[in-house]
């Protein structure tokens, strides 16, 4: 199991992920799917997913519903116009909302404590 999961299909992005893990020496994992998500994320202490995905908030839904959601972070990012989906992904319970721009720039202290 990885310690750090991405629902992310954006390839410049989970490239980033990539790249900022490995400098970290931090094992990433995707989920292409639900169902993955769900199976990778029962032993993941961060989380990463793109709200920008038509099913990332039925992915907060089962991430939430897992029995160790309280001890797993979950960071979601969006462009920063969509306020709609950073209010819906805070009331799903995702730790954290981010813009674009900011989760690029955070993404090394933000996989930190996953290290």
């Amino acid at each position: 199991m990885a310690d750090v999961v991405y629902f992310v299909r954006d390839l410049l992005f989970v490239s980033k992920i990539r790249e900022a893990a490995e400098q970290l020496g931090i094992g990433v994992a995707p989920a292409r799917d639900l169902d993955t998500l769900e199976r990778e994320a029962a032993g993941a202490r961060l989380v990463i997913v793109d709200l920008r995905l038509a099913d990332a908030m039925a992915a907060l839904e089962r991430l939430a519903r897992q029995p160790n959601a309280a001890t797993v972070r979950t960071v979601g990012f969006v462009d920063h116009e969509r306020i709609d989906l950073m209010e819906a992904a805070k009331a799903l319970g995702c730790g954290r909302v981010l813009a674009k721009g900011q989760l690029a720039a955070e993404l090394p202290r933000l996989l930190a404590p996953a290290a």
